[in-house]
């Protein structure tokens, strides 16, 4: 079944990021994008000429196809959602969050490398967050365990760090392209074409390895895996269209409610559940 959830997720990431987009559009009050609008701009960027960065340079290309083999790498490490049970799963946790981290790294070596001050400038705000929200990550995952107390609050904080790993309100907005407020976006300014469909593509697919997590977590609270997943992903246009984007300087007190739970869950989780 962990295979059959790895190629579902290579086949449907863009289908979900269709989705969510056109969820965030209707509560703002728009028509919003066709559900399929990614498929379209991926068909669009492949027939385009390809660009990395400064010219006659291999990094980008490199870094690209190095991104998107650990985000499909993930795919694979990611526990059976509707397998085997909570208590029979397991799944490397530090490895899945070492693949995220390394998948981050190849972005900010390939945004470095165009020599941009907008994407040197975006990579920095990226590492900031990267650094306060790996934590959290790591330890909402530990805590991922068969106790309803700390499975909620688990799943709340892995709530929080798909909100930084997807680049969504209100650590970073997906549909600006204002070089002063983009982040993830401002990191790839430089790239266009099938390059840029790979970083893309990438994102994408770590952004529903995200969402099979955080799914996952809540169902140890005697959540249905399914509802949990709709729920997540109701829930994520349902705050981007209702919360405004943080400020930079505002965005590590997120970090921390995130680690605050994650610590809270994983106390509950060694202590055996409130009783």
């Amino acid at each position: 079944m962990k295979i059959v959830q790895a190629l579902a997720l290579l086949a449907f990431a863009p289908l979900l990021q269709g989705a969510l987009a056109l969820l965030r559009a209707r509560l703002s009050g728009r028509p919003g994008p066709a559900l399929l609008q990614p498929y379209r701009e991926f068909a669009k960027l492949l027939g385009k000429r390809a660009r990395a960065g400064r010219p006659h340079a291999a990094i980008g290309f490199a870094a690209s196809g190095f991104a998107l083999g650990t985000s499909i790498v993930i795919l694979f490490l990611l526990p059976d959602l509707f397998g085997a049970s909570r208590h029979d799963a397991a799944f490397d946790v530090v490895a899945l969050v070492l693949f995220f981290a390394l998948g981050r790294a190849a972005t900010v070596l390939a945004a470095l490398d165009t020599g941009s001050s907008f994407s040197a400038m975006a990579v920095g705000r990226e590492i900031a967050f990267a650094a306060i929200i790996e934590a959290p990550f790591l330890l909402a995952l530990l805590a991922a365990r068969s106790v309803p107390a700390s499975a909620l609050l688990a799943g709340s904080a892995l709530f929080i760090v798909l909100l930084f790993e997807s680049a969504r309100v209100p650590v970073d907005n997906q549909e600006t392209h204002y070089e002063l407020t983009m982040i993830h976006e401002g990191m790839l300014l430089e790239y266009a074409g099938p390059v840029f469909a790979a970083w893309q593509y990438s994102a994408q697919l770590r952004q529903a390895a995200m969402v099979v997590l955080v799914a996952y977590v809540l169902s140890g609270g005697g959540i249905s895996p399914i509802v949990a997943s709709i729920l997540v992903v109701a829930t994520l246009p349902f705050v981007e269209a209702f919360q405004a984007k943080m400020r930079v300087f505002d965005v590590p007190q997120l970090a921390t409610a995130a680690t605050l739970l994650a610590v809270a869950a994983l106390g509950i989780d060694t202590l055996g559940g409130l009783r």
